[in-house]
């Protein structure tokens, strides 16, 4: 099975407060990313969020995301990784992608070319990179799971592509928006400028 991991119990320092439920278009932030996730059609898909985002919650449930509480949030990004990959049985994975909740421009095709490009058995990391620039979202084969159950403090995935630099496979893409993750207001503005512009010509 094929699981995506969504990331939405950041605390969002840097924006003064709860971005991901910000309208972009027709739509939340978090909506596009779960709409991609969901269009995908992944085998499963968690969104991982704080115990007091009840519209986020909601919003997810509505997107057909299970939902995973981490009251452990404030001990870092690895804290929901791990509650999500102990929701996940060894047995049947194939892969997973860890995937950030305030990256609006993934869309379900590059989720799709992503797997397509997974060679299974291979112990791949597949990232995708604009030219030199690597970002997210990042597909890890079944057999990291248990690695990144190792993990802690406010990291992610990237410790183990730097431990492992050579079970990485990257795959290109040629649009540098799709890695805006929106961390503070200037990210914000771009990303309503991105979307306006791809919404005149029909790209989204």
């Amino acid at each position: 099975m094929i699981y995506g991991i969504i990331l939405a119990a950041g605390e969002g320092k840097r924006m003064g407060g709860v971005k991901l439920t910000l309208p972009l278009g027709d739509k939340q932030i978090i909506e596009w990313v779960l709409q991609a996730v969901k269009l995908a059609l992944l085998d499963k898909y968690f969104l991982v969020v704080r115990p007091e985002d009840k519209e986020i919650i909601e919003t997810g449930k509505k997107w057909g995301a299970e939902i995973i509480v981490n009251p452990e949030y404030k001990s870092g990004m690895s804290s929901s990784i791990r509650k999500a990959l102990s929701q996940i049985s060894t047995e049947d994975l194939e892969g997973f992608f860890i995937i950030l909740a305030d990256q609006p421009f993934i869309s379900s095709s590059l989720l799709y070319k992503m797997i397509k490009a997974f060679t299974p058995s291979r112990r791949e990391i597949i990232v995708p990179f604009y030219q030199e620039e690597q970002g997210n979202p990042v597909f890890f084969d079944g057999y990291w799971r248990d690695e990144l159950m190792k993990i802690s403090g406010d990291v992610g995935g990237k410790a183990l592509i730097n431990a492992y630099p050579e079970k990485l496979k990257r795959f290109r893409i040629t649009k540098k928006y799709i890695f805006l993750d929106i961390d503070q207001e200037e990210d914000y503005e771009e990303a309503k400028i991105i979307f306006n512009s791809l919404y005149k010509i029909g790209k989204i």
